[in-house]
This record gives structure tokens, sequence and C-alpha cells, in this order.
């Protein structure tokens, strides 16, 4: 019988793994170990760490608004500049997010933000996105009685208010007759026109709801897409429509 030992079958059993193993061991523990290694990776996490906060940031934002911890008038604001964060950081670089889009980055790095999500690929605050009925303001208490900025009757609203939704129209159409396609032409100027219709009044009236529509379908395409040439005069069409029925609403 030999009295050689056998090495257990996971231990190496070769001079040169052995002088690997000696050499390794005098790596110290405090190593720092690089995470990236150029610029361009560096930039590219630091994008995906922005949409992440953006992510959390939106999703905390709609909850507390779900649950009237926040004035609309402090909502609104705040809701705007985080889709317009998130619209720049993903516009200046397309393909961050890949095919997936924001889904495959929720489900990648674990994010649990339903509601933030919803909201990105609605594109405008819940305000913008439906109508927001005031309570009080129209009683007799105000200066102007029923002039007020939002009286009891119509369309209550200032000159300035009204002429800035108007003219905000006529951009919009412009802009489609024009042959203004892509969206980031068209969803900005469409945004604008809600937020300058919320000014005015805060009542719905036929022709909103296919605004935000609009924009909706504006949001879900790419930075680089386009609509065709029947969804542009489909979107005049009903620009047109929306229009003379806020027009015939005022007083």
């Amino acid at each position: 019988m030999s009295n050689s030992v056998i090495p257990p079958p996971y231990a190496p059993t070769s001079s040169a793994s052995y002088t690997g193993a000696r050499a390794g061991a005098s790596a110290h523990l405090d190593t720092e170990i690089k995470l990236v290694t150029s610029t361009k990776e560096r930039e590219h996490y630091d994008s995906l760490a922005e949409i992440y906060a953006v992510l959390t940031s939106l999703e905390f934002l709609e909850r507390a608004y779900l649950r009237d911890s926040i004035l609309h008038t402090e909502y609104t604001p705040t809701c705007l500049r985080l889709l317009a964060q998130y619209n720049g950081i993903v516009g200046s670089n397309p393909a961050l997010l890949g095919d997936a889009g924001i889904e495959g980055f929720r489900d990648r790095y674990g994010v649990s933000a339903t509601h933030a999500i919803s909201r990105l690929k609605i594109g405008v605050p819940a305000t913008v996105e439906h109508a927001i009925m005031e309570s009080g303001g129209s009683g007799s208490g105000g200066a102007g009685g029923a002039g007020g900025a939002n009286g009891s009757g119509g369309m209550g609203a200032s000159a300035r208010a009204v002429a800035e939704a108007t003219g905000n129209f006529i951009t919009c159409m412009d802009a489609l007759r024009l042959n203004y396609k892509a969206k980031d032409q068209l969803h900005p100027l469409l945004s604008e026109l809600m937020t300058s219709l919320n000014k005015v009044t805060k009542k719905d009236f036929e022709g909103r709801g296919k605004i935000v529509q609009w924009l909706i379908t504006l949001n879900a395409l790419k930075i680089n897409e386009e609509i065709n040439e029947e969804q542009a005069r489909q979107m005049l069409f009903d620009l047109d429509n929306a229009y003379k029925v806020f027009y015939t609403n005022l007083e």
C-alpha cells in the first residue's frame, strides 16, 4: 500500500495551480475594484441612476396626490418637472432603456412604481389628464362676485389666461398645417395647451378628452418616431372642434 497522500478531488493537483494560488494570496483585500472601465460606461450608469431617482420620486408624488396629501397647485408643477427630467434623460440617449422600455427597467431592478410608470406613459400630470373642479372661490365674498376667476357660470377666467389658451390652440393647429409630425415637436405644444386650458376652466368640455388621448398617443412614441398623415389630419380635426367648443363656452 502506497504511503502517498491523495489530495481531495476539489484540491488543485498541478504546481501551476499552486503558483497561482500563492500569487493571488498576496493581493490586498482592500484593493479597489473598478465598477466601470470608461467614461461612457460611467455616464450610462449615471443616467440609469437618474431614471431610478425620477421613478421613485414620481411614485411618491402620485401616491401623495391619490391620498389627497398634496395640493394640486403643488402637484402639477412638481409632476411636470419630473416628467421633463425623464424625457430629457431618455431623449438624450434613446437606446438607454432598450426595446423593453421603462417596464424592462422596472423588472430588471425590482422597482415597485406602478403609479409612476402609468404617469410616464400618459406623459402629463393627473390634473391635466382629468378636469379638476374647484371648491369655493365663487361665492359672494370675491371682489368681482360672479365675475371672479372661477365664477359660477361658464368659463370664468382672466383675459390673459383666455388669450394664452387661444394662442396655444392656434399654435398647435398651425404646427400640424406646417407638417409637424414628430413627438418632440408636437407633445410639448399639446402639453402647454392643456396646461393653459386648466388655467381657464377646471370643467370638462367636449373635445378636451381627445386632446388628452393625443397626448398619450404622442407620449407612447419613441423620440425619433412620427405620426402618419392620417393621424395628423385627425389631430387637426379634433383640435379644431375642441377650439370651437372652447370658444363657444367662453363668456
